[in-house]
């Protein structure tokens, strides 16, 4: 039997992995990080976690998509809907994205003016966050 040969131009393709998980941060902000590609075959599962954030009852769910590599209209028109969702309840959905792709997806669909969309979690955090009063020395 021949012995099949791999073409010197050929390559490894590997697919991206989707990852999401949800992270109580505070009592008011639950955080669902993503990595991988976002799309019509994962779009539900990101659906899933986001549910998952809402359901521990923080006010606002932040998504971070700084790992996604690729994120297709499915998953944006996802992610108009769970903000839509989360606002019929009173909560928001604020999502992170420093990737230049995703970011100007978000950009060019107009989602960035649709939904708060920060540049690092750094940034979201400290907008999101508030500051722990701090003692005066009077206080102490």
């Amino acid at each position: 039997m021949p012995r099949l040969s791999t073409a010197p131009y050929a390559r490894r393709v590997c697919l991206d992995e989707f990852h999401a998980a949800v992270a109580s941060l505070t009592r008011d902000l639950a955080l669902v990080s993503v990595s991988g590609e976002l799309d019509l075959y994962t779009a539900e599962r990101l659906q899933a976690r986001i549910d998952e954030a809402g359901a521990v009852g923080a006010d606002t769910v932040l998504v971070d998509l700084s790992a996604v590599s690729f994120v297709d209209s499915t998953a944006l028109g996802m992610l108009v809907q769970e903000s839509r969702r989360l606002e019929g309840r009173g909560h928001s959905l604020v999502l992170v994205t420093n990737d230049p792709r995703t970011r100007r997806v978000v950009e060019v669909t107009g989602l960035n003016r649709v939904l708060q969309t920060y540049a690092t979690l750094q940034d979201a955090l400290g907008e999101l966050v508030p500051e722990p009063p701090t003692l005066t020395a009077e206080a102490r």
